[in-house]
């Protein structure tokens, strides 16, 4: 697992509106170059948020991306 790696995507689809639009249309294109898990992979895929924070994603981060987090 790559908890770092989690969070930095995590953070670059909370801060960088462009990869956000791209993680939209296309998540597994969106995160071709990221170091990932396949079991980490396939969360952010499926946006399975709990999975994602059992994986070490940071809980603000889930919950505060514009569009995707929970408010």
């Amino acid at each position: 697992m790559s908890r770092y790696e989690t969070n930095v995507v995590l953070y670059r689809l909370k801060k960088d509106p462009a990869f956000r639009d791209r993680f939209r249309a296309n998540p597994g294109g969106a995160l071709a170059d990221a170091d990932l898990s396949d079991e980490e992979r396939d969360a952010f895929v499926r946006w399975d948020t709990r999975k994602l924070n059992e994986l070490g994603g940071s809980l603000h981060l889930l919950v505060s991306i514009p569009g995707l987090g929970g408010h």
